[in-house]
């Protein structure tokens, strides 16, 4: 069967789509950059870290607390939580860095949201050490975060 051609644009354009979403849910969406622009220090993991929790919580869902440290003129790559989570800053000040948003720099005592789904990652781009703790409630058996950015591989 033959489809004339403004059918076969249609079909095309409605695919792209679907095959992204599909990319993305199997985690091969292969990015370098936020809102356009590479992100200014490089990739190193946290140090000196502490799962200070990880339990079944009475619903059934996993919880788990994580303390590290994010040395100066390092970031996590670029990820996104598929449940979301919290950190909280002890010492330092972290930058947050997501998709749709400006830079956002969060100083110790203080804690930000890690909405769903979202394109992000975290930058210490000051001279001492940040402690911080990320916390998530997720279905057992998932992960805690899903490296999107290329060349890298989740902790």
């Amino acid at each position: 069967m033959r489809f004339p051609a403004p059918a076969l644009l249609l079909v095309a354009a409605l695919a792209v789509p679907q095959a992204a979403a599909a990319d993305m849910e199997l985690g091969v969406l292969d990015v370098s950059s936020l809102n356009g622009a590479p992100l200014p220090v490089p990739v190193a993991p946290l140090v000196a870290t502490h799962t200070m929790m990880d339990i079944i919580d009475s619903k059934g869902m996993r919880v788990v607390v994580v303390m590290g440290t994010r040395r100066p003129g390092t970031r996590a790559p670029i990820h996104v939580h598929d449940y979301g989570g919290h950190t909280c800053v002890f010492s330092g000040e972290i930058t947050i860095f997501m998709e749709g948003h400006a830079p956002l720099p969060k100083p110790a005592g203080s804690c930000y949201d890690m909405p769903p789904n979202m394109l992000m990652s975290a930058a210490n781009l000051g001279a001492t050490d940040v402690v911080l703790t990320d916390t998530f409630t997720l279905p057992p058996g998932r992960p805690l975060m899903t490296v999107r950015e290329r060349g890298y591989m989740a902790p």
